[in-house]
């Protein structure tokens, strides 16, 4: 039981001051305001991650069309969106709708999706020569 409240206790102090969530309704302003953060959020990371409007749309199972609308802001952005993105580029929730906490996610190993446990798979059969190849790949790519 005490974890119950003590969890609730957090999230009062994690939220306690912000902007939004320190109001039980918004009025249109403060509304537009929100979307608007969000808006500049997703972009932000978008860039981070160097990819495009189509490529952050595709990732996320949304056109582009889509994507550029949010951006733009002629559109507010799905929660269905909000949750793929996250999903799919380990971005926080909390950092994607509130901008509080870490904007990615530290997520376990077995959480990072189809293409990792492919790479997993290689270096868990591969030969020492073909895992050095790998290897010398990707610290070209990093470097």
């Amino acid at each position: 039981m005490n974890t119950t409240i003590g969890n609730q206790s957090k999230y009062r102090e994690r939220y306690n001051d912000h902007q939004f969530l320190s109001e039980s309704v918004l009025d249109d302003d403060q509304e537009q305001e929100f979307f608007k953060q969000i808006r500049l959020r997703l972009k932000e990371v978008r860039k981070e991650l160097k990819i495009t409007q189509r490529e952050f749309g595709e990732s996320a199972g949304i056109d582009r069309r889509y994507v550029a609308k949010v951006e733009c802001g002629s559109q507010n952005p799905s929660f269905k969106f909000l949750r793929s993105v996250s999903i799919r580029h380990k971005i926080s929730l909390d950092w994607l709708l509130y901008g509080v906490g870490e904007k990615f996610v530290n997520a376990a190993e077995r959480n990072y999706g189809d293409e990792l446990v492919t790479f997993k798979r290689l270096l868990d059969k591969g030969s020492a020569e073909d895992i050095d190849v790998v290897i010398k790949m990707i610290n070209k790519i990093l470097n």
